[in-house]
């Protein structure tokens, strides 16, 4: 009778961890990380955990999803969006390699490259996008007037904007353009800009704004004042308006004119204050006392706003015209006492 030996399983299953051991450890370098990578869940690899909300949704698509290449495309722009362009790059290559629009990808690499500091990376494929002039050239040609405004390319800026402008006149891009003009002091083709919009049939007090200031800026006083003088018709608040004419007038050199309305504006916004002192309205006080040249009443006032606001940028712009108004004063003074006897 033969002999038949027991076989204890816990043996064979040590046997086996052992034998798994030895082979794991003769692994090469790229055996490790074949290993690791066949190991992990698939999202634990390529999940982007903790960036946003609206990054956790996407991964939760990406796990059941056949087609992940316009995931990765839209759960990079998300993190660009979030502040983290170095994993929007990540998801980038991954949405390459799953067959996404080329163009599309290569827009939003470019955005990824801008907000990762590399500039002239980011210009370069902006500039192969408008030379394709595919799909994308118009968003191309308006991130690329915007990229280059902030190299200090100031002209190819507005070269780009009005290709894209005159395809797209919305209120954001008259607004954009019409401040690039201003910038280079092409008041007169600001304004021509502002009226386009405005002919088109945009309504919008910021354009109305925009015009009178271009107006002014480029000697068109009576324009200026008659789209004023149409506001005041029917401006619940008065005070701003009144402040914009008595800078026309100013301009004129109708200084006298120029008083009485910042006095009217002044008794309105003071009259106003009685009931409830408003942010906006203490600016736009601040403002037109500089106008008058009460310069301490407009700092104290603006500094009772920024203390309650720290952040209003109003206040803060409003703030800085007055340490440059009150510096010009200064050097102008000084000038004089060089010059005196």
């Amino acid at each position: 009778m033969g002999f038949t030996e027991t076989v204890d399983p816990r043996r064979i299953k040590m046997n086996s961890a052992i034998d798994h051991h030895r082979q794991i450890q003769s692994l090469p370098l790229w055996g490790w990380v074949l290993v690791w990578a066949l190991g992990m869940p698939t999202m634990g690899l390529f999940a982007h955990d903790g960036v946003h909300v609206d990054v956790d949704r996407v991964n939760k698509e990406l796990e059941k999803s056949d087609d992940p290449g316009p995931l990765y495309l839209i759960r990079a722009k998300l993190c660009r969006k979030h502040g983290r362009p170095d994993l929007a790059l990540q998801d980038l290559k991954w949405a390459r390699g799953c067959g996404v629009d080329p163009e599309a990808e290569m827009l939003e690499r470019a955005l990824c490259l801008r907000d990762s500091g590399k500039e002239a990376a980011a210009l370069e494929l902006l500039d192969q996008l408008v030379q394709r002039s595919g799909n994308m050239l118009v968003e191309a040609l308006d991130e690329r007037s915007d990229l280059r405004l902030r190299m200090g390319q100031i002209d190819g800026a507005i070269l780009d904007l009005v290709r894209v402008h005159a395809l797209i006149p919305d209120l954001e891009k008259s607004l954009r353009l019409g401040d690039l003009y201003e910038r280079r002091g092409a008041h007169v083709l600001a304004a021509g800009v502002y009226q386009k919009a405005m002919e088109l049939g945009i309504d919008s007090s910021l354009l109305v704004i925009a015009r009178i200031r271009a107006e002014t800026a480029s000697g068109g006083y009576d324009i200026a004042l008659k789209l004023v003088d149409e506001k005041l018709l029917d401006a619940s608040l008065k005070a701003p308006w009144y402040q914009r004419r008595a800078e026309i007038y100013r301009a004129q050199g109708e200084e006298s004119k120029a008083i009485t309305d910042l006095e009217k504006a002044l008794k309105e916004l003071d009259g106003i204050f009685k009931r409830r002192p408003v942010p906006i309205h203490q600016v736009t006080r601040a403002r037109v006392l500089r106008l008058l040249g009460r310069t301490e009443e407009a700092r104290k006032q603006l500094e009772e706003v920024l203390r309650k606001s720290p952040g209003y940028a109003s206040a803060q712009r409003e703030m800085d015209l007055l340490d440059a108004h009150q510096e010009d004063a200064h050097q102008e003074d000084a000038q004089k006492e060089n010059e005196s006897p």
